[in-house]
């Protein structure tokens, strides 16, 4: 992972000893990547982008989000084509293994949510039909019972088990202590997602990379992910893998039909998702997603390879042949409200 930020004339800093900048504060637009100097990268073709990640060996470190309207069958296929990884979505749980049987089958590999209530049993379930990973789909994966019942799966399972979302050190601390090895980083920051604003709850998406990091846990980095700049600055502060969500959704792979030119798109905390999933909205309950109608996108190929093709970019300037390199040598800059826009194309159109 990265830490350094450049400061003047050469001299850098280390996060979280910012000069005049709160640590905790960061998020992707704060900060620019820069260039480095006598770099050895000739070719963007140069870069490995390839990652070890829990059981999985990707050529590309990107994963989709267990999103029903983003992430099915057919996206976990392209994504093993592609070089990446697809994260099933929590259905019910006679459907879900069902799809984990026939992937299976073709062997494709995927991730495979389930909840809290029966987890054990539905984790014994996907572990007979040959299922490496598994994730705790929870909003929260602060709870104590969370970090209890993902050490209990993977002590008896032995089967890789990946909890969250979390965004802080103390957080990471537990799992870290709990003998996990991969965490799902990031609350709020959805491109479906309205937690902070419904619960006032969140926290600046980079710097919770930056906390998660420092345990020597593998980090998904989850949520705020709009271009492919945003993209690349995470896995040079360290995340092992991007997980993208929104981005993916009204592609071709993404489940669902297209109705005059737009697929449906749904947050999993929506109030859409759970009236079709048996939970009511009340007093004890709110929606902290939303429901919108996307335009048809076409292959989701095009969205990954430009999400890539960043990452490649950025380590051509950094001089980085590869992520461990890219990860190292990579220093970021703080960006002011100015340096931002400036970032922004600006000819004027005729």
């Amino acid at each position: 992972m990265s830490t350094t930020f450049y400061k003047y004339l050469g001299k850098t800093e280390e996060w979280p000893n910012l000069s005049n900048v709160q640590p905790a504060s960061l998020t992707y637009d704060d900060v620019l990547l820069v260039p480095q100097a006598k770099t050895a990268i000739d070719s963007r073709k140069e870069t490995d982008i390839s990652v070890e990640f829990g059981p999985f060996s990707l050529r590309k470190p990107i994963v989709t989000a267990p999103m029903d309207t983003v992430s099915g069958e057919e996206m976990a296929r392209l994504m093993q084509r592609l070089g990446g990884l697809t994260f099933m979505p929590r259905v019910f749980i006679d459907e879900a293994l069902a799809a984990c049987k026939r992937l299976q089958k073709d062997k494709i590999d995927a991730v495979y949510s389930i909840g809290l209530k029966n987890a054990l049993a539905d984790a014994t379930a996907f572990k007979k039909l040959g299922a490496k990973a598994l994730l705790i789909d929870v909003a929260h994966g602060g709870m104590q019972n969370v970090v209890e019942t993902a050490r209990e799966i993977q002590e008896k399972l032995k089967i890789t088990v990946i909890a969250g979302n979390i965004v802080s050190f103390d957080q990471v601390m537990t799992y870290k202590e709990a003998g996990l090895k991969i965490a799902r980083v990031g609350v709020g920051g959805g491109g479906m997602c309205i937690t902070r604003l419904v619960a006032g709850v969140g926290f600046p998406q980079l710097s919770a990379v930056f906390e998660t990091v420092s345990s020597g846990l593998e980090i998904i980095a989850d949520g705020g992910i709009r271009k492919p700049a945003d993209f690349a600055k995470a896995i040079a502060a360290g995340a092992r893998v991007i997980m993208i969500g929104s981005m993916l959704a009204g592609t071709e792979e993404a489940p669902g039909e297209v109705v005059g030119g737009v697929k449906k798109a749904r947050g999993q905390a929506s109030e859409d998702y759970m009236k079709d999933n048996g939970s009511k909205l009340g007093e004890f309950r709110s929606a902290e997603g939303i429901t919108a109608m996307v335009p048809y996108k076409g292959s989701a190929e095009w969205i990954i390879n430009d999400l890539v093709g960043g990452l490649r970019s950025a380590m051509s300037y950094i001089g980085a042949k590869n992520i461990k390199e890219f990860q190292a040598k990579a220093q970021f800059v703080v960006a002011s409200n100015s340096a931002q826009g400036e970032g922004v194309a600006h000819i004027e159109r005729g």
